[in-house]
């Protein structure tokens, strides 16, 4: 076989395991069903999240696949690396030195209770302790210290999303319900009898947090930020 062939065939597969070597695997994004922010929709990821996420990853090139997480099991699966990226408050993290965090929030999120009276004076986080409360499984929000009986909260039981929170919430199982103000209007809207009021607590920034186990990690994650800059326009939406 002539010499010159074979270095041609060579040169050929070498090139062509470089590329595949340098090829980017499309990112998992890890995700919780919260709607509207996130959630399942025709097997497809949907909301003003997601949204952004789409934005976003349109304007790098980069691409990527959403896979939706138990709640209960989320924090456990994105600290173990079993997705690539997620959006989330910075509390969630409890690892923070093992992701890389964005520059730019994407997205922010309202704290409060959810409650069937309208004279409740709450304010913040400790104006809770006086009542019966229901919690969401799997949520931080947005504190690093638990709010069980321990510390002196009353929690009369965890639901698994708002919509369960809600209809406990209906039959009387609690005064409030600890969740965020979005999520609340959607439940708002198929429980029409229920006079819910919502009682703004705090704020949070949602942030995305790139695995650096990730191949390529902090070029990625200086690609994302850049284009953030670009989709993210100030005051950002609850």
């Amino acid at each position: 076989m002539n010499r010159s062939y074979l270095f041609v065939m060579f040169v050929f597969f070498f090139n062509l395991e470089a590329f595949a070597a340098n090829v980017q695997r499309p990112l998992t994004w890890g995700y919780v069903n919260f709607a509207p922010y996130h959630y399942s929709e025709n097997a497809n990821v949907a909301g003003v999240i997601a949204q952004q996420v789409k934005l976003i990853f349109e304007d790098t090139k980069l691409t990527y696949s959403a896979v939706e997480l138990p709640n209960k099991r989320a924090k456990l699966y994105i600290t173990q690396g079993r997705v690539d990226f997620s959006t989330v408050i910075e509390s969630f993290i409890s690892t923070p030195d093992d992701f890389l965090k964005s520059n730019l929030p994407i997205y922010r999120i309202v704290l409060g209770a959810v409650c069937l009276n309208d004279s409740f004076d709450i304010q913040q986080l400790n104006d809770l302790k006086k009542l019966r409360l229901i919690l969401l499984s799997g949520y931080t929000y947005g504190t690093k210290r638990q709010i069980n009986e321990q510390s002196g909260f009353n929690i009369e039981l965890h639901a698994q999303n708002h919509d369960s929170a809600i209809k406990a919430l209906k039959y009387k199982r609690a005064d409030c319900v600890l969740g965020y103000e979005s999520p609340t209007r959607v439940e708002q809207a198929k429980h029409p009898d229920l006079r819910l009021t919502f009682y703004k607590i705090d704020e949070f920034p949602v942030y995305l947090y790139l695995n650096k186990q990730v191949k390529n990690a902090p070029n990625i994650m200086d690609t994302i930020n850049q284009h953030i800059n670009r989709q993210i326009t100030p005051p950002a939406l609850l």
